[in-house]
């Protein structure tokens, strides 16, 4: 039935994983707040994984593959440091609630959280996310409307940023909501530009989400100020 109607095949294989990472993240919730998103988004990933293959499909039709030709090779850098100079931008813009500093508490002096939280950072924010947000969720919306021509391209970039930014919410707040989904809109916007390649976006989110792990460790280390 569902090789027979792709809109039908995209619906439930959003509907599947999107739910997967919102069910999972709330049963962690009550366990181990601070870890639901990256638990949940493994399940998310490991789930789009088993889906994309029985569609006849992979990854690297989502966005995870690098260009052929070595002037995309050398456009990657380029367009990563991009990616950051937007989320460093973008950052700011809004409040974060202060339950996020709380989550990242455990960084404070201790070079063995900064590892784990910097793992999570460049695995979970760097790929799992930009899969997940920016490769599945927008090339699958674009299959539920039919295909990727005039408006169905942008509104997919607005719906999964909207998602993206109430995934954050639990944490970040109203605020951090708004400054993520604003975020999900420029990488979505980028990924379009981009040619539908992940990697510029992976590695300014991975890089940017480290800098941030690292500058709240350095912070904690920092001698106080004795006036």
């Amino acid at each position: 039935m569902f090789k027979n109607n792709p809109r039908l095949a995209a619906l439930l294989d959003l509907i599947l994983v999107l739910g997967m990472a919102f069910v999972v993240k709330e049963l962690m919730m009550s366990v181990a707040w601070k870890y639901a998103g990256p638990v949940s988004l493994l399940c998310a990933v490991l789930l789009a994984t088993w889906l994309i293959r029985r569609r006849g499909k992979r990854w690297s039709d989502y966005g995870l593959t690098l260009r052929k030709g070595w002037k995309s090779k050398l456009l990657l850098l380029p367009q990563a440091i991009l990616m950051v100079a937007f989320r460093i931008w973008i950052a700011p813009l809004l409040p974060i609630a202060p339950s996020a500093e709380d989550r990242f508490a455990d960084i404070a002096n201790s070079p063995a959280f900064l590892m784990l939280w910097v793992g999570i950072a460049i695995v979970h924010g760097g790929f799992f996310e930009e899969m997940i947000y920016r490769g599945f969720t927008i090339l699958k919306l674009t299959e539920l409307l039919g295909d990727r021509s005039g408006w169905r391209m942008p509104l997919a970039i607005v719906l999964q940023a909207a998602i993206f930014g109430f995934r954050h919410m639990y944490y970040q707040g109203i605020g951090g909501a708004l400054a993520t989904g604003a975020m999900g809109i420029g990488f979505g916007l980028m990924f379009w530009l981009f040619r539908r390649n992940l990697w510029p976006l992976i590695i300014a989110h991975a890089a940017t989400g480290t800098f941030a792990m690292t500058m709240r460790y350095l912070a904690s280390i920092a001698p106080s100020d004795p006036g």
